[in-house]
């Protein structure tokens, strides 16, 4: 989950399932958009996706009031639908990062999507 208004370079990419071009801001959006275009169990993929956080409770979190996206939706083969974000491991521990995350989290479990996830980058091997 990221702002939707960006101030930082992007890549701009077209999917064979995602129906327009793709806008991906870092390394792991990028390899997971890459990695979800590949599997045969996905029809397609959107990215990028504003959420109406007016439509959850945020009481307990402390984001500002700012428009914010969903990295991807996934639709699969049998109709199921998943959201997954797309965060670096080192960015996991940082309070900020969390509140997006579990924001993401409430917003799609209260539209009716329970299969959320969270992609993050390999683990680096001294």
């Amino acid at each position: 989950m990221r702002k939707q208004v960006q101030k930082e370079r992007c890549t701009k990419i077209k999917l064979e399932k995602c129906p327009r071009v793709c806008c991906l801001y870092d390394k792991v959006q990028l390899a997971a958009a890459r990695m979800l275009n590949a599997e045969p169990s996905i029809v397609q993929i959107e990215c990028n996706i504003p959420l109406q956080l007016d439509e959850i409770p945020a009481d307990d979190l402390n984001l500002p009031s700012e428009t914010y996206t969903t990295d991807f939706v996934i639709h699969f083969t049998d109709g199921k639908i998943a959201v997954r974000e797309a965060a670096f491991r080192s960015h996991l521990s940082r309070p900020s990062v969390a509140e997006r995350l579990e924001l993401s989290r409430r917003y799609w479990q209260q539209q009716g999507i329970d299969d959320w996830g969270i992609i993050i980058d390999k683990e680096r091997v001294p």
